[in-house]
């Protein structure tokens, strides 16, 4: 019995420790049990509805995108999800440029345990306050130097200043300042007004300037050029703009003696685009765009001459895969300066020549191809084009490259051109200008 007693004994006084152990890490356990259930988050009521319609209040439809639209019908038939529907507005604020404010609101539906999501969109307030904004490109072309602009954006997108020294677009480096004035909404969201102020210095490549004195029917080149350029814009469409200016250009010459011409032009420029998605998660983008400058002497212009140029831009792309073909082709009537002439080899077409190696005087007709494939950020390309002026011969050059692109403007790539000799690769990083 006393054997029987004191296991008995000991096994009470190991089940009091073992509670006492238990109540001790009950006492330091439950703050933090009370602190997390502090923390859970609001449910809210309406995630348990189902989405009955979405509707779109204070806006034409017309100004959305299709891409937009289908998205938003995704909701129908399934549970509201706040985060969502909060990640979708931002989404369509970012579309219509920021121009309105847009609130969520979740009201009851017409069947049981069914709830509508209204995007009720208003116009933002226009007031001018300071808020300063930066942009800067630079691009190193081995064969054509640094390309650099820092643009300066102190009132909400409405006014920009910018310096600029770059080489990579046209035949001549331009070493100046730009100034801008963007007014997107003028009484109306289909009617902008814009102001462009350029004045630059120019540089010419030595091979240039030989050339020039052999093309007696070409323009002379010249240290100076200023631009003043007022333009209206209509936007019809959500796919479609429309815009018409004029361009007052002023040139500076030197040679044989110091005077100023003048190249005044009216401008149009017309361009659609869209977006459609395909099945199996393919989308497509569609970009068609024609530019029109014509310099007469009804603006009392000192150069005559009428400018074309078509370009198509088309993108397909799923997950992590893209593909790209773009097109241009131009052609100028007439006598015009240098800076209006087409060149190819640069940043964006021919890749692979050096643009003073194809035509150091550019041409009055271009024809440009180029074909992109990326996969995440490596990408590989080939490019065919040529740039001529009527009864001058000049072959059609080939170039193809590899390289990393992050977005649609960075870039670091290597080059090479489709030749028999000096197959030298052209070696570039930065920002497409």
């Amino acid at each position: 019995m006393n054997c029987l007693r004191d296991g008995t004994d000991i096994a009470f006084h190991q089940g009091m420790k073992n509670t006492h152990i238990l109540m001790f890490l009950f006492v330091l356990l439950l703050p933090a049990g009370l602190y997390a259930d502090d923390q859970k988050p609001d449910v809210n009521i309406n995630e348990r509805y189902i989405v009955e319609r979405v509707e779109f209040e204070g806006i034409d439809e017309s100004k959305i995108s299709e891409d937009l639209r289908e998205e938003a019908q995704k909701f129908v038939g399934r549970k509201y999800n706040a985060q969502l529907a909060n990640e979708f507005a931002e989404k369509l604020r970012e579309q219509l440029k920021r121009r309105y404010t847009i609130d969520v609101k979740v009201d009851k539906g017409q069947k049981p345990e069914h709830v509508r999501i209204l995007f009720n969109i208003n116009k933002a307030p226009r007031n001018v306050t300071l808020n300063l904004k930066s942009t800067i490109k630079g691009l190193y072309h081995s064969k054509q130097g640094f390309s650099g602009l820092l643009e300066v954006v102190p009132f909400q997108d409405h006014f920009a200043f910018g310096i600029v020294s770059e080489a990579d677009r046209l035949l001549e480096r331009n070493a100046g300042y730009l100034i801008r004035f963007r007014q997107p909404t003028l009484g109306t969201d289909f009617l902008g007004f814009h102001i462009d102020f350029e004045s630059y210095h120019q540089s010419f490549d030595d091979a240039t300037i030989t050339a020039l004195r052999e093309r007696a029917d070409i323009p002379a080149f010249y240290r100076a050029r200023q631009n003043f350029a007022p333009s209206l814009t209509f936007h019809p469409t959500q796919n479609l703009t429309l815009s018409a200016g004029l361009s007052f250009q002023r040139l500076q010459h030197q040679y044989p003696s110091l005077y100023t011409a003048t190249a005044y032009a009216g401008t149009g420029n017309l361009q659609y685009s869209n977006d459609f998605a395909l099945r199996d998660g393919y989308k497509q983008t569609l970009a068609v765009t024609y530019n029109l400058r014509t310099a007469t002497d009804v603006l009392d212009s000192d150069y005559i001459y009428t400018r074309h140029l078509w370009k198509v831009d088309y993108e397909l792309s799923r997950n992590k895969n893209r593909f790209y073909a773009h097109f241009k082709g131009g052609i100028i009537g007439g006598a015009a300066p240098l800076f209006e002439r087409f060149s190819l080899g640069n940043s964006t077409t021919l890749r692979g020549w050096n643009k003073f190696d194809v035509s150091s005087i550019g041409g009055s007709r271009v024809a440009h191809g180029s074909l992109e494939y990326r996969y995440g950020i490596l990408e590989v390309f080939y490019d065919v084009g040529a740039v001529w002026d009527p009864g001058k011969y000049n072959p059609v050059r080939h170039g193809f490259g590899f390289g990393l692109a992050f977005g649609k403007n960075l870039c670091v790539s290597l080059a090479f051109p489709v030749r028999l000799h000096n197959v030298a690769p052209i070696f570039m990083i930065g920002t497409r200008f």
